[in-house]
């Protein structure tokens, strides 16, 4: 059983503002891709590693890949317009047996800790499917499309969603396969491998693992360095 993982870093930063895509954006003199690279990099589980981005970055990936020699990325592929897209063809560029672990990590999440995906590889060998979660402690309501408040919505079973996730590579192949027969999309591999009828354990993920979305959290995480 190897374990692959799959970086897809397709965003052009739309939501964040200015020019410089977000990934490639520097913390600590590091670009964030670099950052999260080198989390599953160092890890001696980790058997491989695939990036879908968009051509016009390849340079740029290529380059940081041989200043920090990160020999597990084995492949720079083309990634789509969705997300979706960016994974399923990074998946169709992986060699793998079916019961091979395939995880998912957003390219902007460089906190996750080195602990919790050698966590999550462990459950995986037992579950199959297994993504990182908060359970949420704010209230939560569900408003209407003039933002007016139309109820409150219960927590007790409500968690926020991170990554990485984790699947056996038959069952993600499968699922992918579904979704785009059916043309559903997916806000994540869990939603697309739920959608499929596969179960998914969730284990307790980490408030540090941030996704860098907005500017201000880039500033926060230098501040907080």
């Amino acid at each position: 059983m190897k374990v692959k993982v799959i970086i897809p870093a397709s965003g052009s930063g739309i939501r964040f503002g200015g020019i410089n895509p977000k990934q490639f954006l520097k913390i600590g003199g590091r670009e964030i891709i670099s950052l999260t690279i080198e989390k599953f990099h160092s890890l001696n589980s980790i058997d491989e590693i695939i990036i879908p981005t968009k051509k016009e970055y390849f340079n740029r990936i290529k380059s940081i890949i041989r200043k920090n020699d990160f020999y597990k990325v084995k492949k720079i592929t083309e990634g789509g317009k969705l997300r979706q897209d960016s994974v399923y063809k990074g998946l169709l560029n992986l060699e793998c047996e079916n019961n091979d672990l395939i995880m998912i990590h957003d390219a902007v999440r460089p906190f996750i800790s080195k602990k919790k995906i050698s966590e999550l590889i462990k459950e995986a060998k037992i579950e199959n499917c297994v993504i990182l979660g908060l359970r949420i402690n704010d209230t939560v309501k569900k408003i209407n499309s003039k933002n007016f408040v139309e109820k409150t919505v219960s927590r007790e079973d409500l968690w926020w969603i991170q990554t990485p996730q984790i699947f056996r590579c038959d069952i993600l192949k499968r699922s992918f396969e579904t979704a785009m027969k059916d043309k559903f999309v997916g806000t994540d591999e869990s939603a697309i491998v739920e959608y499929s009828g596969y179960k998914i354990k969730v284990i307790e993920g980490e408030k540090e693992n941030i996704k860098i979305t907005v500017r201000g959290d880039v500033r926060r995480e230098k501040l907080n360095r």
